[in-house]
């Protein structure tokens, strides 16, 4: 499961934000344990893909992360097809070590045609509704936002 320890502290820090710590941790972990046919296969992907901090991240033009030593050809298949457990990828496109993912939407020409069109993030706190699978949030702190806050009717719980 996700530890969102570092997420609370976050917004504690913000007085606009802290009165969601009041309800939000429970949200959060009702989210987590509510059903999703595709939750667990994700999670144990997750598990499976190398952390570390990338050498080069671009989220200005467009979204990707590399090092500056390549990876081996085994590692690099091996995320490759980890990477192929979160398909089909909705919103996009991304670069993940030199792995095109390409995506069903366009994501980044909807950013180029909107981007124009917003007030300038700098230092600014964000809140996504409908965010999908973040990409533009990526595009946002790419753009100098502080914080970005993503929330999706899809993965919320609900009857049908």
């Amino acid at each position: 499961m996700f530890n969102f320890a570092n997420f609370y502290q976050l917004i504690a820090q913000d007085t606009k934000l802290q009165p969601w710590l009041n309800i939000l941790p429970q949200q959060l972990t009702d989210w987590q344990n509510a059903e999703h046919g595709d939750f667990d296969r994700w999670l144990r992907a997750l598990a499976k893909i190398q952390t570390g901090q990338p050498d080069n991240v671009e989220l200005k033009s467009e979204v990707s992360l590399a090092n500056n030593d390549p990876l081996a050809i085994g590692e690099m298949k091996k995320l490759e097809n980890l990477l192929r457990t979160f398909h089909p990828w909705r919103k996009g496109p991304y670069r993940v070590h030199d792995i095109h993912i390409d995506t069903e939407w366009r994501s980044d020409w909807k950013w180029d045609r909107v981007l124009p069109h917003i007030s300038p993030l700098k230092n600014r706190s964000v809140l996504d509704v409908g965010c999908g699978n973040g990409y533009h949030m990526w595009r946002m702190l790419g753009e100098g936002a502080r914080l970005c806050v993503g929330i999706d009717f899809t993965s919320i719980p609900r009857a049908v």
